[in-house]
């Protein structure tokens, strides 16, 4: 389904407005789409068209990545045997993320509440040569407004986890067990205040890990009680969520653009 997006595979735009010319596109790697084994029968019946409007809160995961360069950043790193569209070559969602966590700075001067990041999700066909793409259809794309409260709550959300997750690993290597750090995606929940969706509609959120960055300058003498400090935050792309329904829409919506396609392709790169 749309877990398998065979020559297909998503890139992922999120900036800050001043950064629109400068940071790339991140392709995503496929991490699956949780629940969808309870939908699968062999044939459809009465009961399983009563559960269509379950199906609809499905959502596909998906873990952004900034593809490896070489030194200077201009060109990607070609791997022996990728052949572009095949399974192998990088940026299909068959590639399980090689890439670089894509972190990103956000900065608040003391009298700003929030900083907004510009969101577009689009699916793509990767065409003949790297860089070029037969098919591009819009997923979604918005506006995230990231508040200056929710950046302080979640970094200390992931302070505490860090410290629950370390006491436990020590327990265990104590016991002589092996220390296993299982993820159980089905347990996040999709009200989970780390993810910012990017519209009131919820076909696409993002998950982030937060994590502040001590300014290196002397506090000032006299601040008003109600003044916030200036403050700067790391944010760390965990995850993308689709949801599973829409993307399946889009991929349509592609196959459709590709059959009617005259032999041309979308340029997406940088140049100069």
């Amino acid at each position: 389904m749309t877990a398998e997006l065979h020559s297909h595979t998503l890139l992922l735009e999120c900036y800050h407005p001043s950064a629109k010319l400068t940071e790339p596109p991140y392709f995503c790697a496929s991490h699956g789409t949780n629940g969808l084994s309870l939908y699968e029968e062999s044939e459809p019946n009465q009961r399983s068209v009563g559960r269509l409007g379950e199906m609809h809160n499905l959502y596909s995961r998906f873990r952004p990545y900034r593809r490896e360069l070489e030194r200077g950043g201009r060109r990607v790193l070609p791997r022996p045997g990728d052949v572009p569209g095949s399974r192998t070559f990088p940026g299909t969602v068959q590639d399980k993320g090689r890439g670089e966590t894509v972190k990103q700075t956000l900065g608040l001067e003391a009298h700003e509440l929030f900083t907004q990041l510009v969101a577009q999700t689009n699916l793509v066909k990767i065409g003949p040569r790297s860089g070029l793409f037969t098919c591009f259809v819009g997923v979604e794309e918005g506006v995230v407004r990231v508040w200056r409260d929710w950046l302080r709550d979640t970094a200390a959300k992931g302070r505490t986890t860090n410290s629950d997750i370390s006491q436990e690993v020590v327990e265990e290597i104590g016991k002589g067990k092996e220390a296993v750090k299982e993820v159980d995606s089905d347990a996040k929940d999709l009200d989970d205040p780390q993810i910012l969706w990017v519209s009131s509609l919820r076909n696409t959120g993002i998950r982030f890990n937060v994590r502040e960055r001590k300014l290196q300058r002397n506090a000032p003498i006299l601040i008003k009680s109600d003044e916030d400090m200036p403050v700067i935050y790391e944010i760390e792309y965990d995850e993308l969520l689709i949801r599973t329904s829409h993307l399946l829409l889009m991929l349509e919506k592609s196959m459709v653009q590709e059959d009617n396609s005259s032999g041309k392709a979308v340029v997406f790169g940088s140049f100069g």
